[in-house]
């Protein structure tokens, strides 16, 4: 994986992590990460009641992009805008990493796009790894308590990967 490559991010890895105040990790992790335009809106421009927004727009290590031209109709037809703009934005940058957690969207980015996908679990067992926080398991349990959609399995998996039990 090239460390030239960009990182591109959905709207829900941003929020997920913005709940449990733990929105800088991106910018630790990554340093650079794009954004595209229809992900911005999503999070910003939502009356800034969306958790980050905040936090987003004044973030040093986040860059919107505007994805032009739009995504493919038929990418568009099956996901959000949000999705289809991150998806079709990590192909044509080249994305070493694409940061979403809908599953469906997920399948999609990896089987039909080839990309590497990571969701909101995996960039905390990657901030674990790093040393940047001290446990994954208390975030994803907060990640679930604010109402983002967090399996048992999935949190008991990505606590597994960093041997806390």
């Amino acid at each position: 994986m090239s460390e030239g490559r960009p990182v591109v991010t959905n709207s829900g890895p941003v929020i997920a992590l913005a709940v449990v105040g733990q929105l800088d990790l991106l910018g630790a992790l990554y340093s650079s990460v794009l954004i595209p335009g229809a992900v911005w809106s999503e999070v910003t421009e939502a009356g800034a009641r969306r958790p980050g927004a905040h936090q987003l727009a004044s973030a040093s290590w986040v860059e919107r992009v505007d994805v032009d031209p739009p995504p493919d109709r038929l990418l568009t037809e099956e996901l959000g805008a949000g999705e289809a703009e991150a998806i079709t934005l990590a192909v044509r940058r080249g994305a070493r990493l694409l940061l979403l957690d809908d599953r469906r969207a997920r399948r999609i980015a990896e089987i039909a796009y080839g990309l590497c996908v990571k969701g909101a679990a995996g960039i905390l067992v990657a901030a674990k790894r790093r040393g940047l926080i001290a446990a994954v398991r208390p975030l994803l349990e907060a990640m679930r308590i604010h109402s983002y959609h967090v399996s048992q399995r999935l949190i008991d998996s990505a606590c597994r990967e960093v041997g806390q039990m």
